[in-house]
């Protein structure tokens, strides 16, 4: 008969069997093993993708997003303009922030300034001056702008010290930008615009130097007009450069501001001798006038004299010096001072 404890050691496999089948079972279970992990990869990968896949734009930027999925291209996705709600952008997508609220470009030696240089440019008669004055600009929003201005300047990279950056790295970034291309654009449209004036008309007093034997015409603050119409022909002609060089018009808003002419230390230095020539000319003309004016009052006291001689008996004793005790016109006595007592006392 067969026992229970039979029955049992009929259908339990022996050491030898499990073994065997653990062999047969091991590709299987190490495939599914490797199927779940890859599975929670993915998964933990799509999830961090998508928590960070969200953007919104504060006050003053603006964003250009471009794919960057694992299995997406790079090429451009959608702008978030300013002041943006959150916004969804894709799986791994690149965020390219620029700045939208207004900016500038300085042009002056002063070293925080971003030519870091005066820019010398000549003027129509040929004096070299030099040209100081800030750029203000705005960047376009306009999606199709920014789309096209992202693909030539956004993926690459400027000098920038002693790295390379961005466009839309931060304000280093930026900066780094605008010195590397607008900083030629900036010299061109002021060498077109200063070379279409004289140098009188924009600092009045070259007349002394160029002309100095001329007689001065005064200007009547047409100076002041010439500068407005300097700064509004810059600002036609750095837009149009823009749009002409960078191939896109991306900055709009553009105003130019000349704060400071300064002229050749040899030009200068005319100036001021001539400057002070004419002071000692006007000095010399006041001096004459003054003595006209003398002869005149002059003239006139003498004919009060002359119809009143005791009149002038008394204006004469009025001006008598200090220390005069005697005076007696036709006499004997002379006129002198006090002299000391040499009589003994008593």
């Amino acid at each position: 008969m067969i026992g229970p404890d039979d029955e049992i050691n009929a259908t339990t496999p022996t050491p030898p069997q499990q073994h065997q089948r653990l062999r047969r079972l091991g590709p299987a279970a190490i495939g599914i093993g490797l199927i779940i992990v890859v599975g929670l990869v993915i998964g933990a990968a799509s999830a961090l993708g998508f928590a960070t896949g969200w953007s919104k734009a504060a006050g003053g930027e603006v964003i250009v997003v471009r794919n960057g999925g694992f299995l997406d291209d790079n090429s451009f996705r959608q702008v978030i303009q300013p002041n943006s709600e959150l916004t969804y952008t894709g799986l791994w997508s690149i965020d390219h922030p620029y700045p939208a609220s207004q900016r500038y470009f300085k042009v002056s030696a002063a070293q925080n300034a971003d030519s870091n240089e005066v820019i010398n440019v000549p003027t129509k008669d040929g004096v070299l001056v030099g040209v100081e004055g800030t750029f203000y600009f705005q960047l376009s929003t306009e999606p199709t702008i920014l789309e096209d201005f992202d693909n030539k300047f956004g993926t690459r990279t400027f000098p920038g010290g002693d790295k390379s950056l961005h466009a839309w790295d931060g304000d280093e970034g930026w900066n780094a930008f605008l010195a590397a291309t607008l900083g030629n654009l900036v010299q061109n449209v002021l060498r077109q615009e200063i070379g279409n004036v004289t140098c009188a008309d924009l600092v009045a007093s070259c007349t002394l130097a160029q002309n100095s034997t001329d007689v001065v015409v005064p200007t009547d603050g047409k100076g002041n007009q010439t500068i407005a119409q300097v700064q509004q022909a810059v600002n036609s002609g750095f837009a149009a450069d823009v749009q002409n060089i960078l191939g896109v018009p991306v900055l709009t808003n553009i105003q130019f501001a000349l704060s400071k002419i300064s002229l050749p230390d040899n030009v200068q230095q005319a100036i001021n001798d001539a400057q002070g020539a004419f002071a000692g000319v006007t000095k010399a003309q006041a001096g004459l006038q003054q003595a006209a004016i003398d002869a005149q009052t002059n003239a006139k006291k003498q004919e009060g004299y002359n119809a009143c001689p005791v009149c002038g008996q008394m204006d004469l004793l009025d001006h008598l010096p200090a220390g005069i005790t005697t005076y007696a016109p036709g006499g004997a006595f002379a006129i002198g001072a006090a002299q000391p007592s040499t009589t003994p006392q008593g």
